[in-house]
């Protein structure tokens, strides 16, 4: 059976990361057997990051190289669709990954509301005498970096813009269908549906939450993927997260 190295749950999702979320549903969606092996800290195989999905061959990190390994195994992940739509369907979850989801890193690590839950999620386990000093330094690490990406000196205005052009695409991509790329759930779902979730978990009335909760169609499509998407044990009924 495949094992998946994943961060433990967090923010009241099934891990505290959407990469090793998202590596769950891809696992799921792929007909493979597996079971997570829950860890605080990468280990040093991979790079320095989860998930990481132990196979037979070798360890796989990366939610997009695990995609590619599935795929490599017969899973058929973009059911249905073209080559067109096979690129929108990766340009989206470029999009998602590398744009809108560093507002949820942001708003986690940076701001006071966030860090106040992540703070003991992410290092609550660690020997007091690192705790005292290990998460503050990597959240200044965090929020140097976000400030030479960009995102980390935005306004609340401008925030707000930015993840509103995002949500606006997803949006307009979801139309009136169950899922982005119509009756069946692809890849694409497996990667954007926990990063939305994340935004709206967030603890914090961030420009992002705001853009999210303002599209009731994002919002239904949010709780159809927990309701459907998120492994069996973690799953949510839909009433339940309205």
């Amino acid at each position: 059976m495949l094992k998946l190295m994943t961060f433990p749950a967090g923010f009241g999702e099934p891990s505290l990361s959407p990469f090793c979320l998202k590596a769950m549903i891809l696992l799921d969606l792929s007909g493979q057997p597996w079971e997570p092996e829950w860890l605080t800290m990468p280990p040093d195989t991979g790079y320095g990051k989860l998930p990481i999905l132990r196979t037979p061959d070798a360890p796989v990190p990366d939610s997009n190289l695990i995609l590619a390994w599935l795929e490599a195994q017969g899973a058929d992940l973009f059911p249905g669709l073209d080559a067109g739509q096979r690129a929108q369907a990766h340009a989206i979850i470029r999009m998602v990954e590398e744009h809108l989801r560093l507002f949820l890193v942001h708003d986690r690590w940076v701001r006071d509301d966030g860090w106040a839950v992540l703070e003991p999620a992410v290092f609550g386990g660690m020997p007091r005498p690192l705790r005292l000093v290990v998460p503050g330094l990597v959240r200044k690490g965090i929020r140097k970096s976000l400030r030479n990406q960009g995102i980390g000196r935005f306004s609340d205005a401008h925030a707000a813009q930015a993840t509103a052009a995002d949500l606006d695409v997803l949006q307009q991509r979801l139309g009136d269908g169950p899922w982005l790329f119509g009756r069946r759930p692809t890849a694409a779902d497996a990667a954007v549906v926990p990063v939305l979730s994340a935004l709206d978990k967030l603890p914090g009335d961030t420009p992002a939450r705001q853009g999210l909760r303002a599209r009731d169609s994002l919002m239904a499509y949010v709780a159809r993927g927990r309701a459907q998407l998120y492994p069996e044990r973690f799953r949510t009924p839909i009433s339940a997260a309205a």
